[in-house]
């Protein structure tokens, strides 16, 4: 027998959720929140479902170098008021809702029957790799089917989400269009018990710090921009480029540019860092050589020219003491930072430290990844408080459509929580195992199969507590497809199945270390005992004072 104190238990009972992005993650778990019996709202900046797979044909805003803190990374929140307002140029709606990182010849790297939501297959004779437009569309025929349209609010943003005692208050602002240089403003307050932050993590651009990066880009900033805001390749041609990062972005663009561009310099890291199915990744990306492009070590400084001059005329050295000239643009394929700017309170970079606060635990510090979760999604603290859309190399689609079911049963009361020492001891040993970065949102085939395997054994053997229906698993089929995955990535670069194995075996051409943070482990979670306990009270004035100080800037 199980006793009652191994479970977690709510203050009131959940029965209000919202759910922030109507994407691939947010949209699953709108459907099973809802079949759970309760009451859900939806509220996406776009102005449909679909996430990052929306393709639009405008770029970024130029960069902010160097790059914000987290805090204020994905974006800075507004409160001005009802009403209308100039916008030129369609530069606030830009800020409102920036293009998606979905570039024209965009397609998925896994099979789409590795991808699809549960009871809804793609149509009859849909190819194992299709366009962003198909999967879109597929997200969009999802969205149709269930219904979930009826409770979305699209054009809006949360401004800040706010739990005043067991309550969540979230400000939210609509944007529309009212002629072409004037937008509507509404704004408004909704309340719920529970939050469910499906915005994912492809939102707050991360630029390095190189030294001169920001004189450049003050310079140049037409010519220096994020892989976000990467479109189309003809506005390449004849040009010199950089592209500084060799992950799949970076390579995706280069293979994209490279019929286009005259020349192409790949900048990659000194170190290849992580575990060894995050190194084996990077060195096939590594392999994979264009006719016209050069790998060159890590940038050690940026010289820009005199005001007045070209881009070509400045120069930017390497670490191996190579300088190169005559570049025309560059391209960071960095990654992104994880920013949550509608929750404030739980921030702790530059801009958030205050020691007058300090039992709030964070989740978000240098916006490496998302800290003190269990299982990726629940915050210890308070689990009414939920993440979709962080776990990373899995089939993305039906990895979180079995998190939003884990979602959807705890808040219905189907399926129980382990206590808050019990989530706290689970996740100290992930940061053991994987140190508490980006690297401790990094599954892979295995870890993929035995998520999604755990998840079903908890919430089965909680159905036949709760009476709830049972869960399926992967099925064979899916698990047969899911195998073929790593030979199809390798067939990107190049590679059939010996030759993925000869370079797996092969040593690498630079170091590579099996890396965790173990020092930032003992900073986040406490490992004394109970350091960090949850603090409504604080987190609340910390999240009302953040807040202002953010909107100050905006609200007029």
């Amino acid at each position: 027998m199980c006793s009652e104190e191994q479970f977690h238990h709510f203050n009131r009972s959940v029965r209000n959720v919202a759910i922030i992005g109507s994407g691939p993650s947010g949209t699953p778990a709108a459907r099973h929140l809802r079949d759970a019996g309760l009451n859900v709202r939806v509220f996406e900046r776009q102005d449909k479902p679909g996430g990052i797979w929306n393709w639009r044909p405008s770029a970024s805003l130029p960069l902010s170098v160097p790059t914000p803190p987290p805090s204020v990374g994905a974006f800075t929140p507004v409160i001005r008021g009802n009403g209308v307002y100039e916008d030129s140029g369609r530069v606030e709606r830009a800020r409102f809702s920036p293009p998606n990182p979905c570039y024209w010849s965009l397609n998925n790297n896994v099979p789409t029957s590795t991808m699809a939501f549960k009871d809804f297959p793609y149509p009859p004779g849909t190819q194992a790799n299709v366009s962003h437009a198909h999967i879109s569309s597929y997200v969009q025929s999802y969205v149709k089917h269930y219904g979930i349209d009826q409770f979305t609010s699209y054009n809006t943003r949360v401004e800040q989400a706010e739990k005043i005692g067991d309550i969540w208050k979230l400000t939210l602002r609509k944007v529309v269009d009212e002629g072409e240089d004037r937008v509507r403003e509404d704004y408004w307050i909704e309340e719920f018990d529970a939050v469910v932050a499906a915005s994912g993590h492809y939102n707050a651009p991360y630029i390095p710090p190189f030294e001169g990066s920001d004189a450049w880009s003050a310079a140049w900033p037409q010519q220096l921009i994020h892989s976000q805001g990467y479109r189309k390749p003809e506005p390449y041609t004849g040009k010199t480029v950089i592209i500084v990062g060799i992950g799949t972005s970076g390579n995706d663009i280069a293979k994209d540019i490279s019929p286009y561009a005259k020349k192409i310099y790949m900048v990659g890291r000194n170190i290849l860092r992580g575990p060894q199915q995050y190194r084996d990744l990077r060195k096939m990306q590594r392999h994979f050589a264009l006719p016209n492009s050069e790998i060159l070590p890590e940038i050690r400084c940026f010289h820009a020219p005199s005001p007045g001059q070209a881009t070509n005329e400045g120069s930017i050295e390497f670490t191996n003491g190579r300088v190169i000239t005559g570049v025309d643009e560059i391209i960071f394929a960095t990654g992104y930072q994880y920013s949550y700017p509608f929750l404030p309170q739980y921030h702790q970079d530059s801009t958030m430290a205050n020691p007058a606060f300090p039992t709030v635990t964070p989740i978000v510090t240098n916006g490496d990844g998302v800290l003190n979760l269990y299982r990726d999604v629940f915050y210890i603290p308070d689990p009414t408080l939920t993440f979709l859309g962080l776990s990373v190399n899995t089939s993305a689609f039906s990895f979180f459509e079995y998190q939003a079911l884990s979602i959807a049963r705890v808040f219905a009361g189907t399926a129980r929580l382990p206590n808050e020492s019990s989530r706290w001891k689970a996740y100290r040993n992930l940061v053991r195992e994987k140190g508490e970065g980006k690297f401790s949102h990094l599954l892979g085939k295995d870890g993929e199969r035995s998520y999604v395997r755990e998840t079903v054994q908890w919430l089965n053997r909680d159905a036949e507590w709760s009476g709830a229906s049972k869960v399926e698993g992967h099925t064979a089929e899916w698990l047969a497809e899911s195998d073929k995955i790593p030979f199809l990535i390798a067939a990107k670069f190049g590679l059939d199945a010996a030759g993925l194995k000869a370079l797996r075996e092969k040593p690498s051409d630079i170091p590579e270390e099996d890396t965790a943070q173990p020092m930032e482990t003992e900073r986040s979670i406490g490992l004394l005992g109970n350091k960090f306990k949850s603090a409504t009270e604080e987190t609340n004035a910390r999240a009302s004072e953040a807040f202002a100080r953010k909107v100050a800037l905006t609200s007029v």
